[in-house]
């Protein structure tokens, strides 16, 4: 198992397998442009955010699901005690499973938190989420409570708040509003991103064959992910 897919089930706390984007899909927490959207950023190099103030809300979920359409080859930290992220190298990414005061595996806060967003500077990729509903209620966390800059929250790039409806027992998720961070500034639409450049086409594509092939689970679409970037590559 590359360590991608090791960091993403890592993040697995209730069972059952870790859902891929094209699950997301299934599931109508992501339509086929916001997917397509997303995952062009990740190609990119983009960071993200994923905000959801009740538990079980499906960050966690969304964030993993994007991590796993990390390119071949990207080393990824996780924000342990011990696991030396604090000195990340340009280019790795370093996830924080969650921006919280709690007590359990990769979750941070305070200066640390401020440290996080510090790295995006010197060219790291940083991905983490939290328990905020909308921007000002995670700026309050981030900024407020943590000691982190503007700058460095927006260096996250990309906030991402779930909306849920459906029962306690079975939550339905869903990404109603994205905000990006550009020209000094947060962004925001509601539903279907715009389109940035001519990469959304092939991946909804892509995404759309691994529906019809039945390639849902993180391990499958990845290994069909990196064979789509070998192959547009050349």
């Amino acid at each position: 198992m590359d360590s991608v897919l090791s960091v993403v089930n890592r993040a697995n706390q209730r069972g059952g397998r870790m859902l891929s984007v094209v699950d997301l899909l299934e599931a109508g927490t992501l339509s086929l442009a916001q997917a397509a959207w997303l995952v062009a950023r990740v190609a990119e190099g983009g960071s993200w955010l994923v905000g959801a103030r009740p538990g079980g809300a499906g960050k966690t979920t969304v964030m993993a699901a994007l991590l796993a359409m990390l390119p071949d080859g990207q080393r990824v930290r996780l924000t342990l005690a011990r696991g030396g992220w604090r000195d990340a190298l340009p280019g790795e990414a370093v996830v924080s499973y969650e921006l919280s005061p709690g007590l359990y595996d990769a979750y941070i806060w305070g200066p640390e938190v401020r440290r996080l967003t510090e790295l995006s500077a010197s060219g790291c990729r940083i991905v983490a989420n939290l328990h905020a509903d909308t921007l000002e209620e995670a700026r309050e966390q981030v900024v407020g409570a943590c000691g982190a800059t503007e700058e460095g929250f927006r260096a996250f790039g990309l906030f991402l708040p779930l909306s849920v409806t459906g029962s306690r027992l079975e939550p339905l998720p869903r990404l109603e509003r994205i905000h990006w961070a550009q020209n000094g500034r947060w962004q925001a639409c509601e539903g279907d991103p715009p389109i940035r450049g001519r990469e959304e086409g092939p991946i909804a594509a892509f995404l759309e064959s691994c529906r019809e092939r039945g390639l849902y689970s993180v391990e499958k679409v990845r290994a069909a992910w990196l064979l789509f970037l070998t192959r547009s590559s050349r």
